[in-house]
């Protein structure tokens, strides 16, 4: 088995069978299997997708996460590279040979591929890939995190090399070598949504392994249809969660009289970026009072 494709869907039948149906369409020419993790969907998509013979058809049995899910999908995975798919994505080409077949070429230090995603439109430029989340870094980017609602990383690069080395690929379209998984561990199971990627790739980095853009995969990102099926601004529960994973990340970064101060200043800017209600507060201080 050349490829393992690995898609997680949580109530986006929709979308997860379009990205599965552009799968089929355009990937030829190479042996793949796709897998797919339902995190106990109730929007039928367990109905659907069971029927489906071409997949392996995996259910959670609760609502998991988005790192445990694909771990979980990663254990039933054959592939010699293991392809991490978001379910709101659309293949436009032939993706998973051209990954496959130029990370066949890549030194043996580069762990993790990915492209420059595309917008719906197909044509401009889509968040894709991103800079190692860091105390300065985040602070000085704080206000712009809920407005975009997706980890920090525009595509900006409009030379024309082949590929080029980034801290970290977004989670949308992540292709990696099975044996660098089976010595460094796909995500961290405490991680239950955001930063995952992140954090993996940062803790591969540790180890002396890379991270790549190519450009010739074509895949359409649809950005945050996946978790609230439209880029409205996040709710207190994604907020939430998104802070929870973000202070897990920076707590297994930074020393803790770091970490704490990071801590302060976040929950003093929360009120400048999103109005919380007044009943929101004592959900927010819980979790910079209790949560690691």
């Amino acid at each position: 088995m050349n490829v393992s494709i690995i898609i997680v869907n949580y109530n986006t039948r929709e979308i997860t069978q379009n990205c599965i149906e552009s799968i089929f369409q355009h990937t030829k020419g190479i042996d793949f299997e796709v897998i797919l993790v339902d995190n106990a969907s109730t929007d039928g998509s367990i109905e659907l997708f069971e029927k489906d013979t071409r997949l392996k058809f995996i259910e959670s049995g609760k609502n998991i996460g988005f790192g445990k899910a694909n771990n979980l999908g990663y254990t039933y995975s054959k592939g010699k590279y293991i392809f991490l798919l978001n379910s709101d994505t659309i293949l436009l080409n032939n993706a998973v040979k051209e990954f496959f077949e130029i990370h066949e070429k890549m030194p043996i230090n580069v762990a993790c591929l990915g492209c420059v995603l595309k917008a719906a439109d197909g044509v401009t430029g889509n968040n894709s890939y991103g800079t190692f989340p860091s105390i300065n870094k985040t602070l000085l980017d704080i206000l712009n995190l809920y407005f975009r609602y997706v980890p920090q990383g525009k595509t900006t690069a409009t030379n024309d090399v082949d590929s080029f080395k980034v801290d970290y690929i977004i989670g949308a379209d992540l292709f990696i070598r099975k044996d660098v998984i089976e010595k460094m561990r796909l995500f961290d199971p405490a991680f239950f949504m955001y930063f995952e990627e992140s954090e993996m790739q940062y803790r591969y980095s540790r180890a002396g392994y890379e991270s790549r853009i190519i450009r010739t995969p074509s895949i359409i990102h649809l950005e945050c249809a996946s978790v609230n099926g439209s880029r409205k601004m996040p709710s207190l529960k994604q907020m939430l969660m998104y802070f929870e994973s973000m202070f897990l990340y920076m707590r297994k970064r930074y020393n803790l009289l770091q970490y704490l101060f990071f801590r302060i200043v976040v929950l003093l800017y929360i009120p400048t970026f999103h109005k919380v209600k007044k009943d929101g507060w004592g959900e927010i201080l819980k979790l910079f009072l209790f949560k690691r």
